[in-house]
């Protein structure tokens, strides 16, 4: 079995977890903590360091999901869908700051993959999801928008 065929499907499996999440989140069937946990595992299962990525900045973020130059869409997904659910999940409960940095992080993700062809099979495309983040952050009170305007000079470089 070629090892990126298992690759993609265990990030399919890992992606449906986080489908699977994301609708408990919105019937508020999960405590902030329990979400949280359910990321870390996701993260974990996925080959990823979710409290890592957490800390880091555009910058180092993008050499988490581009480590030779050239974004691993797999990675970049996984991480963009799991700051999407924590954004959603902080908006939810009103911590509108973590909400706001939360959902900054994964349109920034989402971004790098806009350009990348053949997306995940059974997973959110991109473009929908940053259509929805951008919904929210506007719902959202005003803030500095700090890593979409990074991300987007960022993602620009790694074309």
């Amino acid at each position: 079995m070629d090892r990126r065929d298992y690759v993609m499907r265990l990030i399919e499996q890992v992606g449906q977890m986080l489908l699977a999440l994301r609708r408990r989140i919105l019937a508020r069937e999960v405590t902030t903590s329990e979400t949280r946990e359910e990321l870390r595992a996701a993260a974990r299962a996925g080959g990823l360091d979710y409290d890592l990525a957490r800390a880091m900045t555009p910058d180092t973020l993008l050499l988490m999901v581009a480590p030779g130059g050239e974004v691993d869409p797999g990675r970049c997904w996984l991480l963009a869908e799991m700051f999407y659910l924590e954004g959603v999940e902080a908006e939810l409960v009103g911590q509108v700051g973590e909400a706001r940095d939360s959902l900054e992080r994964a349109a920034f993700l989402f971004g790098m993959l806009q350009p990348i062809a053949g997306n995940l099979v059974g997973l959110p495309e991109s473009a929908p999801r940053i259509e929805e983040i951008e919904r929210r952050l506007t719902g959202l009170p005003p803030g500095h928008r700090r890593m979409v305007a990074a991300g987007a000079r960022l993602a620009a470089g790694a074309r």
